[in-house]
């Protein structure tokens, strides 16, 4: 669809995206396109609130909907009566987006309640495309028929996420001066976890290299092993940060020094905040879903096996593509980001747009 034949005045667009945390932080490019083209227009974003909310009067949303709405499901059936509100709501809009399964009716029907210029492009490459998440996204706005420029996922925060950070880290007795160091122990998939036992070893040697404050930060998914890091890190305890406002975490990662996690949303937005971040890789392929950001780096073990299937990855037990990842490995990377250093030995990669080289193995051995 060519820009020629879009209405030639938009006042309203919407765009659906029912994605995690990760996969919504790799749309900020398009949604930025987008409102790039359209300055004047009032951009409605559609998902999950706990994600929009990180956009919300924060230069990519004007207003968020919730997917979850009664009225939403009657458009995944085959039917013909729908809601007037239905019809009401998505007539408002001239451009609606949708990033999701057209082997759904929900596109079909889209189409029917709604006078817009509709569009929809999958949530995730074709098996097999050597493209980042970033890049397939961006076929949204391309599809239009919209200029597009190539740019790292950047978040907008408020000062009032800023003063509420500073709130929570004080309530959980850090100061101003303390240097922060974020870690986040988990992601979508066990599989794809560095054992929480490195992260406390790496915790404690940073907080004797740096006096550093660790601040762990969990979400659902990490519930199991919340009282894992409880235990004293060199005699000082750690912060937990345990399901946060997306808005007020995003203003705490933005006070860190440095950030550790593994391949998982949390990872995606400390990039997007602009700090140092290491991202530790093992069996997920970091060409698509490598964190952007001009301080990213990468650490992953360069194994055939590497990186998997979903179905292989569940089944695997060793997971030597994580366990040959040693403490040193991600300490050495965090230190180099963070006093921008630069090693000869490096076992980091910096992605760049447009890039998504081969990493290769680990440089030192376990």
């Amino acid at each position: 669809m060519r820009a020629s034949r879009l209405p030639r005045f938009v006042k309203r667009i919407l765009v659906i995206h029912q994605g995690a945390l990760g996969d919504f932080i790799c749309a900020l490019p398009a949604l930025k396109s987008m409102r790039m083209a359209f300055p004047n227009a009032h951009m409605t974003l559609m998902g999950f609130p706990r994600i929009l909310d990180l956009v919300k009067d924060r230069y990519y949303a004007d207003s968020i909907v919730s997917v979850d709405r009664a009225e939403i499901a009657s458009l995944y059936q085959e039917r013909q009566d729908y809601p007037a509100s239905l019809r009401d709501f998505f007539g408002s809009f001239q451009i609606i987006g949708v990033i999701g399964w057209s082997r759904h009716p929900f596109f079909h029907n889209l189409r029917e309640v709604s006078r817009a210029w509709v569009v929809m492009i999958p949530p995730r490459p074709a098996q097999g495309e050597a493209v980042h998440m970033v890049d397939h996204l961006l076929s949204l706005p391309k599809c239009l028929g919209l200029p597009v420029e190539r740019d790292f996922p950047w978040l907008y925060l408020l000062d009032s996420d800023r003063n509420r950070a500073v709130k929570v880290l004080a309530k959980h007795g850090a100061v101003p001066d303390d240097l922060l160091i974020a870690i986040h122990p988990g992601s979508g998939s066990r599989a794809k976890n560095w054992p929480v036992a490195n992260f406390l070893d790496l915790a404690s040697d940073l907080v004797e290299a740096y006096k550093a404050q660790i601040l762990f930060v969990l979400g659902p998914a990490e519930e199991a092993i919340k009282q894992d890091l409880l235990r004293p890190v060199r005699s000082k305890g750690p912060v937990i940060l345990d399901r946060l406002p997306l808005p007020v975490l995003g203003a705490i990662l933005e006070r860190c020094s440095g950030f550790v996690g593994n391949d998982s949303g949390i990872t995606h937005m400390a990039a997007a905040v602009g700090i140092p971040v290491v991202t530790i890789f093992g069996p997920s392929d970091p060409y698509r879903w490598a964190p952007q950001g001009e301080k990213v780096s990468l650490v992953r073990r360069g194994l055939s096996c590497s990186p998997c299937g979903q179905e292989f990855m569940s089944r695997c037990e060793p997971r030597q593509c994580l366990s040959e990842i040693s403490v040193g490995h991600v300490y050495r990377a965090l230190t180099r980001a963070m006093e921008k250093r630069r090693d000869k030995n490096a076992c980091v990669l910096a992605y760049r747009p447009g890039e998504c080289r081969e990493p290769g193995a680990v440089g030192a051995s376990p």
